[in-house]
């Protein structure tokens, strides 16, 4: 009984002298993680064994799994861990992360990220964050997206760099833009491509343009947009912050001058696809030739289908199939040639895919517009 009195009169004289059992003992074996987080983690992150769970929103999970750093990490005392805070990883796959106990001995976890799965989706990169390099040929130009896999907004830039590299004086279309919060937005401004341009086809003008689908080169002749992405949800209305400078000067496709006046385009078709036949489920349409100097944020309701028959209170040159759109004809020249689209009933039709367009002519599908009108926008998001 007397040894264990004196052991325990020991420990106490160590506390009390300000030293820890950790000195006395040795170097400690604990290699533990016992909390992690990751950037733009939603919920709570769910250790099981040697495995890390965490989830992400969608917008982040398809736009930067492959670049995303742990926010912060706890381990056990006197350990350490690899790799670092801040250190992007490509999550696509699981991540190791290695802790170090302090006498060496080492733990290996995985990190396994996940979509958070709310149904109150947003579109990828919705706030025009993400521009990357591309090339076509030997024509280096600036697009949206994280790389060029990015299917999910694309612009016209590639055909317009394939212009500019044989000769078009002009710049891209589509660029990104600095706002003064520091935030990134994307800048489209109507081009005059030149008269060569203007003579191949009829192309001398390309409005600024972004939307969702992807940009088919195809031949050079007939390279076109295509409208649309995979989408099921049903919101009510969408917003974004945009800026407007209409241009004046309105001119065709083949550099001659057009009566009337440039307008820019802002919306968002919801279409319930079946092979090649497409049902127009709802719309969301804003056009305006007004100029706005100052940031506004526009909110434009969507309005649905019933019966098969457009909304009652849906604009006239929102009823017709686009040009560019899964139904359209690509090579039409007049939005007359186009017929009205088929309509749905969302009461027992659901969405497949979503189509939004932006564009600073409204026109430029059929290469008419302003050279110099300019659309700034950002921060697109829809409202359930």
């Amino acid at each position: 009984m007397k040894k264990y009195i004196i052991g325990f009169l020991f420990l106490i004289g160590l506390i009390i002298t300000g030293c820890s059992t950790r000195d006395y003992f040795g170097e400690l074996p604990d290699n533990e993680i016992l909390l992690f987080q990751i950037e733009g983690q939603t919920g709570s992150t769910r250790i099981k064994d040697d495995t890390i769970y965490v989830r992400v929103p969608d917008d982040v999970y398809l736009t930067s799994i492959s670049s995303l750093s742990v926010s912060n990490i706890k381990v056990s005392d006197y350990a350490t861990f690899t790799p670092a805070i801040g250190e992007k990883q490509d999550f696509s796959q699981p991540v190791a992360y290695t802790v170090i106990a302090e006498d060496g001995s080492k733990r290996v976890y995985y990190v396994v990220v996940q979509r958070d799965g709310s149904s109150n989706i947003q579109l990828p990169n919705s706030s025009f964050e993400f521009w990357h390099e591309a090339e076509f040929g030997t024509t280096r130009y600036i697009d949206i997206g994280v790389d060029k896999d990015n299917k999910t907004w694309a612009t016209g830039n590639q055909g317009a760099a394939f212009a500019i590299g044989i000769g078009a004086d002009a710049e891209l279309p589509s660029q990104p833009y600095e706002r003064s919060n520091g935030e990134t937005a994307a800048a489209l401004t109507t081009q005059n491509m030149g008269f060569l341009a203007a003579g191949f086809g009829g192309k001398g003008v390309a409005a600024g343009n972004m939307f969702a689908g992807r940009f088919e080169i195809g031949t050079v002749t007939n390279a076109h947009p295509v409208f649309g992405t995979p989408y099921t949800q049903t919101p009510i209305a969408f917003k974004v912050d945009y800026k407007y400078t209409p241009a004046e000067g309105l001119v065709n496709g083949k550099l001659d001058p057009v009566e009337g006046e440039d307008a820019m385009d802002m919306y968002l078709i919801l279409e319930k696809r079946e092979g090649d036949k497409v049902k127009r489920l709802g719309v969301g349409w804003y056009r305006s030739g007004d100029a706005q100097e100052d940031w506004k944020t526009q909110e434009v309701d969507i309005k649905y289908a019933r019966n098969g028959q457009a909304p009652d209170d849906v604009e006239e040159y929102a009823r017709y199939v686009l040009k560019y759109g899964h139904d359209g004809n690509t090579s039409a020249t007049n939005p007359s040639e186009m017929p009205e689209a088929t309509w749905g009933d969302i009461a027992t039709d659901k969405p497949t895919h979503i189509l939004v367009v932006f564009t600073s002519s409204y026109q430029g599908d059929y290469f008419i517009g302003a050279p110099g009108s300019k659309l700034i926008v950002d921060n697109f998001e829809l409202i359930y």
